[in-house]
């Protein structure tokens, strides 16, 4: 019998690339994985600022989209569109204003240690999955993983 919590496991997995290019290509090797919950690339500006594109993050905007849709067809169905909208809006921009997937905090830290030609592609798998993802990815670069249990 699995121990509770093993199948919640996950890993992250970080390519250190040479170039955004290569970590772009990397990324799209990422969509033949098993068990990638979100991925990011980081890269850092000549100026020093760290950027972020992460893959699965929701960002506000379509939070509040989804939200006020989703809030407007309630409202349709009990009878206050109106209220419902902007309930559904709120809602959903509360919802995505979480920090879900890949932490933006850790993913900033990483990027510091950048230089600005190299990018990071970091990916959380599930653990059965960080493998296949080594392997796959190690074509891109230097490549470590570490336990992210704790990750959403």
């Amino acid at each position: 019998m699995e121990p509770v919590g093993v199948a919640d496991r996950t890993r992250l997995v970080v390519v250190s690339c040479s170039s955004l290019v290569a970590a772009e290509d990397a990324l799209a090797e990422t969509r033949e994985l098993k068990g990638v919950r979100d991925a990011a690339i980081v890269t850092r500006t000549e100026h020093g600022h760290v950027e972020l594109r992460q893959t699965h993050q929701i960002a506000a905007g379509e939070g509040v989209v989804a939200g006020g849709t989703v809030g407007f067809v309630a409202g349709m169905l009990l009878g206050g569109p109106i209220g419902g909208a902007l309930l559904g809006m709120l809602g959903g921009g509360l919802f995505a204003s979480r920090d879900t997937g890949l932490p933006d905090a850790r993913l900033r830290e990483l990027g510091e240690s950048l230089t600005p030609e190299g990018a990071l592609l970091c990916v959380l798998v599930e653990a059965e999955g960080a493998g296949p993802a080594r392997e796959k990815l190690a074509g891109y670069g230097e490549v470590a993983d570490a336990d992210a249990s704790g990750v959403p």
